[in-house]
Formats: C-alpha cells, sequence, structure tokens
C-alpha cells in the first residue's frame, strides 16, 4: 500500500468517526438561566445572565455563566451585583461540569424525552460545591436537544462565600431583608457541530 493511500485510509477513517466524537455546543441564542431574588422578606424579583457557553461531549458537560452578564432591568443593581457580589474582577465566570454515565444524546430518539440526576460540580466565588442537578432532555432533531432544570437548583450564598457582598447590597439599597438563598431555573438549548 502507498503512503498516499494510507493517508486518504486514514482521512477517511477520521471522517466516519467524527460524527461520533462531535460536540453539542451551547446555543445561547435559544438559551436562558434565570434566578429569583427576594427582599423585603416577600418581593420576588426574576433576573438572568444573557452570556451562556458550553459543551456536552461523549464523558462530559460543561456550562459556564459569564457572570458580568447579569441582568436584573436596572442597570446601577448590575453593576452593584457585579462589583460587591459576583466581584467579577476576580471571579469572572460560574461553572458547572459533570460526568455523562450512560448518557448519548446521538443515540436518543428524535421526540423522546428522558429525566435524569446530573451530579457534578458547581464553581462560583472561588469556591466549589458539589451537587446533583435533575434534569430532562429532550430530543429536538438530530442535530438539536434542549436540556432544562426538572425542578429549581437552590443555590445557597454561604456555600459560595457571598454572604458579604450580600449585606452590602442591602446596605447599598437600604433594604431590611434580601435571601440568602436563591432559586435558579435554565433552559438550554444544545446544537451538535
Amino acid at each position: 500500500m502507498s503512503v498516499r493511500a494510507i493517508i486518504i485510509a486514514f482521512c477517511c477513517s477520521l471522517s466516519i468517526a467524527m460524527p461520533a466524537l462531535a460536540a453539542w455546543q451551547l446555543d445561547n441564542e435559544k438559551s436562558t438561566l434565570s434566578f429569583i431574588s427576594i427582599k423585603k422578606n416577600d418581593i420576588a424579583e426574576v433576573h438572568q445572565f444573557n452570556s451562556l457557553s458550553g459543551e456536552v461531549d461523549q464523558s462530559e458537560i460543561k456550562f459556564v455563566i459569564d457572570l458580568a452578564s447579569v441582568d436584573t432591568k436596572i442597570a446601577l443593581r448590575d453593576q452593584r451585583m457585579r462589583d460587591f457580589l459576583f466581584e467579577t474582577n476576580k471571579f469572572a465566570q460560574a461553572t458547572f461540569s459533570a460526568k455523562l454515565n450512560n448518557i448519548d444524546l446521538t443515540t436518543m430518539k428524535v421526540g423522546t424525552t428522558t429525566s435524569m440526576s446530573l451530579p457534578g460540580k458547581i464553581q462560583l466565588h472561588g469556591q466549589s460545591q458539589s451537587i446533583i442537578i435533575e434534569i430532562v432532555a429532550a430530543k429536538l432533531s438530530n442535530n438539536r436537544v434542549i436540556v432544562s432544570a426538572k425542578q429549581p437548583l437552590l443555590i445557597r450564598a454561604q456555600d459560595f462565600a457571598l454572604i458579604a457582598g450580600i449585606a452590602k447590597l442591602q446596605s447599598l439599597a437600604g433594604l431590611p431583608s434580601i435571601s440568602n438563598t436563591v432559586p435558579v431555573t435554565f433552559v438550554l438549548q444544545f446544537e451538535r457541530k
């Protein structure tokens, strides 16, 4: 066999193997991650992050939140959250990562859904916590999957060294209270590249 034939055979084998190794990329435009803050004991407000990224491959999911993209619909509050709560000058991102066990998005049939518990790690504000997220995945097409929270994920400020930041926001806004626990929900669309 000639060198040229070997190179052609190798390239063909790569092109056949690549779809199995193709990663699913998060589509930021079609994805949302929201959280609810509660102030003055019973005033709830919905906020979101506008810049999300992530990838699912055969063995792992990784999801990244750009904390500077926080959007509360009030510019001053956004800036205070960036400066005093998230401290984005030191901690620009929050991440979730998990190993995928026996989950293969490519073999799911179009139109089907599956529920699962996804144990992984959240890294936020220099802290890392193990967590289990309950999700529902739905196969929209051969190249598109939607993953959503089956139930809200509760993030506690004390688990991520955010108590001082919340106290600072409370003082700046002149509020009697801001909850130290926030429910988080998400709907994420991934596209196979």
